[in-house]
Protein backbone atom coordinates (compact mmCIF):
# COMPACT_ATOMS: atom_id res chain seq x y z
CA UNK A 1 0.00 0.00 0.00
CA UNK A 2 1.26 3.42 -0.99
CA UNK A 3 1.24 6.24 1.58
CA UNK A 4 -0.76 8.27 0.08
CA UNK A 5 -3.51 5.59 -0.04
CA UNK A 6 -3.07 4.88 3.42
CA UNK A 7 -3.15 8.56 4.65
CA UNK A 8 -6.37 8.86 2.36
CA UNK A 9 -7.71 5.99 4.99
CA UNK A 10 -6.98 7.68 7.55
CA UNK A 11 -9.49 10.93 6.79
CA UNK A 12 -12.05 8.08 6.49
CA UNK A 13 -13.09 8.21 10.13
CA UNK A 14 -16.02 5.38 9.70
CA UNK A 15 -12.86 3.03 8.93
CA UNK A 16 -11.75 1.79 12.27
CA UNK A 17 -7.45 2.35 12.97
CA UNK A 18 -5.91 -0.78 12.28
CA UNK A 19 -3.00 -2.19 14.58
CA UNK A 20 -1.32 -3.82 11.94
CA UNK A 21 -1.16 -1.14 9.07
CA UNK A 22 0.18 1.42 11.67
CA UNK A 23 3.93 0.48 10.96
CA UNK A 24 3.12 2.40 7.18
CA UNK A 25 3.76 5.63 9.51
CA UNK A 26 6.75 4.60 10.76
CA UNK A 27 10.40 6.24 9.82
CA UNK A 28 8.56 8.86 7.50
CA UNK A 29 10.60 10.33 5.27
CA UNK A 30 10.22 14.46 5.09
CA UNK A 31 8.16 14.89 2.03
CA UNK A 32 5.89 11.69 3.19
CA UNK A 33 5.42 14.15 6.51
CA UNK A 34 4.45 16.58 4.17
CA UNK A 35 1.72 14.55 2.98
CA UNK A 36 0.89 13.73 6.77
CA UNK A 37 0.77 17.74 7.47
CA UNK A 38 -1.68 17.84 4.50
CA UNK A 39 -4.49 15.24 6.16
CA UNK A 40 -4.03 16.26 9.50
CA UNK A 41 -6.52 19.12 9.71
CA UNK A 42 -9.10 16.82 7.70
CA UNK A 43 -9.31 14.15 10.84
CA UNK A 44 -11.39 15.17 13.81
CA UNK A 45 -10.19 16.04 16.95
CA UNK A 46 -11.28 12.37 17.81
CA UNK A 47 -9.79 10.05 15.28
CA UNK A 48 -6.50 12.34 15.53
CA UNK A 49 -6.40 11.37 19.28
CA UNK A 50 -6.83 7.45 18.46
CA UNK A 51 -4.50 7.83 16.18
CA UNK A 52 -1.64 8.91 18.20
CA UNK A 53 -2.58 6.69 21.13
CA UNK A 54 -2.21 3.82 18.49
CA UNK A 55 1.03 5.00 17.67
CA UNK A 56 1.97 5.20 21.09
CA UNK A 57 0.65 1.90 22.26
CA UNK A 58 2.84 0.70 19.22
CA UNK A 59 6.56 1.93 19.93
CA UNK A 60 5.79 0.81 23.10
CA UNK A 61 5.55 -2.66 21.71
CA UNK A 62 7.64 -2.45 19.04
CA UNK A 63 11.04 -0.59 19.70
CA UNK A 64 11.70 -0.46 15.70
CA UNK A 65 8.98 1.52 14.72
CA UNK A 66 9.76 5.48 14.84
CA UNK A 67 6.89 7.68 14.99
CA UNK A 68 9.17 10.73 16.45
CA UNK A 69 7.97 13.44 13.51
CA UNK A 70 4.02 12.24 13.91
CA UNK A 71 4.48 13.00 18.03
CA UNK A 72 6.27 16.17 16.83
CA UNK A 73 3.77 17.09 14.77
CA UNK A 74 1.02 16.79 17.09
CA UNK A 75 2.38 18.82 19.53
CA UNK A 76 0.84 21.37 17.61
CA UNK A 77 -2.65 19.72 17.70
CA UNK A 78 -5.50 21.62 19.01
CA UNK A 79 -6.72 19.49 21.23
CA UNK A 80 -4.97 19.58 24.82
CA UNK A 81 -5.34 15.72 24.72
CA UNK A 82 -3.55 14.92 21.25
CA UNK A 83 -0.91 17.23 22.92
CA UNK A 84 -0.05 15.07 25.76
CA UNK A 85 -0.43 11.63 23.92
CA UNK A 86 2.00 13.49 21.75
CA UNK A 87 4.31 14.53 24.65
CA UNK A 88 4.10 10.37 26.31
CA UNK A 89 4.95 9.40 22.36
CA UNK A 90 8.29 11.21 22.88
CA UNK A 91 8.90 9.98 26.49
CA UNK A 92 12.10 8.20 24.92
CA UNK A 93 13.77 10.43 22.24
CA UNK A 94 16.65 11.94 23.62
CA UNK A 95 16.48 15.18 21.18
CA UNK A 96 18.08 17.91 23.08
CA UNK A 97 15.77 20.53 21.29
CA UNK A 98 12.66 18.92 23.01
CA UNK A 99 14.46 20.48 26.00
CA UNK A 100 13.26 23.51 24.74
CA UNK A 101 9.84 22.44 23.35
CA UNK A 102 8.70 20.77 26.88
CA UNK A 103 9.77 23.51 28.88
CA UNK A 104 7.68 26.10 26.83
CA UNK A 105 4.42 23.46 26.87
CA UNK A 106 5.20 23.55 30.97
CA UNK A 107 5.23 26.66 31.01
CA UNK A 108 2.70 28.13 28.40
CA UNK A 109 0.41 25.40 27.65
CA UNK A 110 -3.15 26.18 28.27
CA UNK A 111 -3.84 22.44 29.66
CA UNK A 112 -2.76 21.43 33.05
CA UNK A 113 -2.96 17.91 31.90
CA UNK A 114 -0.19 18.64 28.61
CA UNK A 115 1.94 20.36 31.45
CA UNK A 116 1.95 18.18 34.06
CA UNK A 117 2.82 15.10 30.84
CA UNK A 118 5.54 17.67 29.98
CA UNK A 119 7.18 18.39 33.13
CA UNK A 120 7.33 14.23 33.42
CA UNK A 121 9.08 13.79 30.07
CA UNK A 122 11.48 16.55 31.00
CA UNK A 123 12.55 13.92 33.81
CA UNK A 124 14.53 11.80 30.46
CA UNK A 125 16.58 14.79 30.25
CA UNK A 126 17.32 15.39 33.69
CA UNK A 127 18.32 12.09 34.25
CA UNK A 128 20.39 12.31 31.30
CA UNK A 129 21.86 15.82 32.36
CA UNK A 130 22.61 13.89 35.69
CA UNK A 131 24.20 11.66 34.09
CA UNK A 132 26.86 14.11 32.02
CA UNK A 133 25.31 13.66 28.93
CA UNK A 134 23.73 16.82 28.15
CA UNK A 135 25.58 20.58 28.79
CA UNK A 136 25.76 21.96 32.49
CA UNK A 137 23.48 24.60 30.77
CA UNK A 138 20.94 22.37 30.45
CA UNK A 139 20.79 20.80 33.90
CA UNK A 140 20.41 24.47 35.41
CA UNK A 141 17.81 24.85 32.77
CA UNK A 142 15.61 22.16 33.51
CA UNK A 143 16.28 22.16 37.76
CA UNK A 144 15.36 25.94 36.99
CA UNK A 145 12.04 25.63 35.35
CA UNK A 146 11.03 22.40 37.71
CA UNK A 147 12.22 22.96 41.40
CA UNK A 148 9.90 25.82 41.92
CA UNK A 149 6.90 24.23 40.63
CA UNK A 150 7.39 21.69 43.45
CA UNK A 151 6.05 24.12 46.11
CA UNK A 152 4.39 26.44 44.16
CA UNK A 153 0.53 26.14 45.69
CA UNK A 154 -0.62 27.93 42.30
CA UNK A 155 -0.33 24.72 40.33
CA UNK A 156 -2.31 21.60 40.58
CA UNK A 157 -1.12 19.03 42.77
CA UNK A 158 0.15 16.63 40.03
CA UNK A 159 1.80 18.85 38.29
CA UNK A 160 3.89 19.63 41.28
CA UNK A 161 4.07 15.91 42.06
CA UNK A 162 6.06 15.23 38.29
CA UNK A 163 7.91 17.99 38.73
CA UNK A 164 9.74 16.62 42.21
CA UNK A 165 9.74 13.34 40.23
CA UNK A 166 11.35 14.63 37.64
CA UNK A 167 14.08 17.05 39.31
CA UNK A 168 14.70 14.68 42.05
CA UNK A 169 17.26 12.86 40.13
CA UNK A 170 19.66 16.04 40.51
CA UNK A 171 22.69 15.08 43.88
CA UNK A 172 22.55 19.18 44.63
CA UNK A 173 21.97 19.83 48.16
CA UNK A 174 18.89 22.11 47.49
CA UNK A 175 17.04 19.30 45.40
CA UNK A 176 17.70 16.79 48.21
CA UNK A 177 16.11 19.51 50.84
CA UNK A 178 13.15 19.56 48.76
CA UNK A 179 12.61 16.01 48.42
CA UNK A 180 12.78 16.03 52.69
CA UNK A 181 10.34 18.83 52.26
CA UNK A 182 8.08 17.22 50.28
CA UNK A 183 8.07 13.96 52.30
CA UNK A 184 6.74 15.86 55.68
CA UNK A 185 3.41 17.61 53.83
CA UNK A 186 0.58 16.00 54.89
CA UNK A 187 -0.35 15.29 52.04
CA UNK A 188 0.21 10.82 51.23
CA UNK A 189 0.06 11.87 47.64
CA UNK A 190 3.24 14.28 47.69
CA UNK A 191 5.21 11.92 49.84
CA UNK A 192 4.73 9.31 47.46
CA UNK A 193 6.21 11.47 44.66
CA UNK A 194 8.65 11.96 47.22
CA UNK A 195 9.64 8.61 47.52
CA UNK A 196 9.94 7.87 44.16
CA UNK A 197 12.21 10.94 43.75
CA UNK A 198 14.46 9.14 46.54
CA UNK A 199 14.97 6.39 44.56
CA UNK A 200 15.50 8.54 41.42
CA UNK A 201 18.04 10.40 43.68
CA UNK A 202 19.50 7.75 45.27
CA UNK A 203 21.40 9.68 48.00
CA UNK A 204 22.58 7.08 50.85
CA UNK A 205 20.58 9.05 53.15
CA UNK A 206 17.07 8.26 52.10
CA UNK A 207 17.23 4.59 52.84
CA UNK A 208 16.14 4.99 56.28
CA UNK A 209 13.12 6.57 55.27
CA UNK A 210 12.64 4.29 52.22
CA UNK A 211 13.39 1.14 54.45
CA UNK A 212 10.47 2.79 57.16
CA UNK A 213 7.56 3.36 54.60
CA UNK A 214 7.86 0.23 53.85
CA UNK A 215 5.92 -0.81 56.47
CA UNK A 216 3.63 2.75 56.12
CA UNK A 217 -0.08 1.45 56.04
CA UNK A 218 -1.34 2.97 52.93
CA UNK A 219 -0.45 0.32 49.53
CA UNK A 220 0.82 3.24 47.53
CA UNK A 221 3.37 4.15 49.88
CA UNK A 222 4.79 0.62 50.57
CA UNK A 223 4.44 0.51 46.70
CA UNK A 224 6.64 3.44 46.36
CA UNK A 225 8.94 2.62 49.07
CA UNK A 226 9.68 -1.28 47.34
CA UNK A 227 10.55 0.80 43.90
CA UNK A 228 12.54 3.13 45.49
CA UNK A 229 14.87 -0.07 46.63
CA UNK A 230 15.07 -1.14 43.42
CA UNK A 231 16.24 2.06 42.11
CA UNK A 232 18.56 2.44 45.21
CA UNK A 233 20.31 -1.52 44.60
CA UNK A 234 21.01 -2.30 47.99
CA UNK A 235 21.27 -5.39 49.05
CA UNK A 236 20.87 -4.91 52.26
CA UNK A 237 17.12 -3.87 51.82
CA UNK A 238 16.35 -7.50 50.42
CA UNK A 239 15.27 -8.45 53.99
CA UNK A 240 12.70 -5.58 54.22
CA UNK A 241 11.47 -6.74 51.00
CA UNK A 242 10.53 -10.11 51.24
CA UNK A 243 7.12 -9.48 53.75
CA UNK A 244 5.83 -7.37 51.27
CA UNK A 245 6.16 -10.83 48.47
CA UNK A 246 2.59 -11.81 50.56
CA UNK A 247 1.48 -8.08 51.03
CA UNK A 248 -2.55 -8.09 50.49
CA UNK A 249 -2.14 -5.96 47.69
CA UNK A 250 -1.14 -7.39 44.29
CA UNK A 251 0.57 -4.05 43.59
CA UNK A 252 2.90 -4.13 46.39
CA UNK A 253 3.94 -7.58 45.95
CA UNK A 254 4.75 -6.87 41.86
CA UNK A 255 7.05 -3.97 42.80
CA UNK A 256 8.18 -6.11 45.49
CA UNK A 257 9.14 -8.41 42.96
CA UNK A 258 10.58 -6.53 40.56
CA UNK A 259 12.67 -4.90 43.08
CA UNK A 260 14.14 -8.10 43.93
CA UNK A 261 15.28 -8.21 40.70
CA UNK A 262 16.86 -4.94 40.31
CA UNK A 263 18.86 -5.33 43.48
CA UNK A 264 19.96 -9.20 42.46
CA UNK A 265 22.42 -11.38 44.51
CA UNK A 266 21.78 -15.08 45.70
CA UNK A 267 19.05 -13.94 48.22
CA UNK A 268 16.92 -12.35 45.93
CA UNK A 269 17.18 -15.05 43.15
CA UNK A 270 16.58 -17.47 46.03
CA UNK A 271 13.49 -15.28 46.66
CA UNK A 272 11.96 -14.68 43.42
CA UNK A 273 12.48 -18.67 42.71
CA UNK A 274 10.04 -19.24 45.62
CA UNK A 275 7.93 -16.92 44.08
CA UNK A 276 7.44 -19.10 40.89
CA UNK A 277 5.55 -22.00 42.18
CA UNK A 278 2.73 -19.34 42.93
CA UNK A 279 -0.67 -20.70 42.14
CA UNK A 280 -1.08 -16.65 40.98
CA UNK A 281 -0.17 -16.53 37.22
CA UNK A 282 0.82 -12.89 37.23
CA UNK A 283 3.01 -13.32 40.19
CA UNK A 284 4.75 -16.34 38.54
CA UNK A 285 4.82 -14.32 35.38
CA UNK A 286 6.47 -11.38 37.32
CA UNK A 287 9.33 -13.38 38.96
CA UNK A 288 9.97 -15.41 35.53
CA UNK A 289 10.56 -12.07 34.57
CA UNK A 290 12.22 -10.48 36.81
CA UNK A 291 14.79 -13.99 37.55
CA UNK A 292 15.39 -13.08 33.34
CA UNK A 293 16.58 -9.53 34.13
CA UNK A 294 18.69 -10.55 37.45
CA UNK A 295 20.44 -13.32 35.04
CA UNK A 296 21.13 -11.42 32.07
CA UNK A 297 22.23 -8.64 34.15
CA UNK A 298 24.79 -10.96 35.93
CA UNK A 299 26.23 -11.92 32.56
CA UNK A 300 29.54 -10.77 31.89
CA UNK A 301 28.70 -11.04 27.91
CA UNK A 302 25.63 -8.51 28.32
CA UNK A 303 26.62 -4.97 27.75
CA UNK A 304 23.06 -3.67 27.93
CA UNK A 305 22.78 -0.86 30.60
CA UNK A 306 20.24 -0.79 33.44
CA UNK A 307 17.79 2.33 32.43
Amino acid sequence: MSIETYLEELTQEDTPLAYGSLEELSSLSPDEMELVQEIWPQMSPERRLDLVARLVETSEDNVDMDFTPIFKLALKDDSGDVRSKAVSGLWECEDRPLITTFIKLMENDPSNEVRTTAAQALGKFAEMAEDGKLLASDSGRIQNVLLPLVKSEDNPIMLRRRALESVGVFSTEEIIQVIDWAYRQEDTEMQQSAIYAMGRNAAPQWTEIIRSTLDREEPEMRYEAAMACGELGEEEMIPDLLPLLKDEDMQVRLSSINALGAIGGSMAKKALTACLKSEDEVVAQTAEEALESLDSNDDPLNFKYHQ
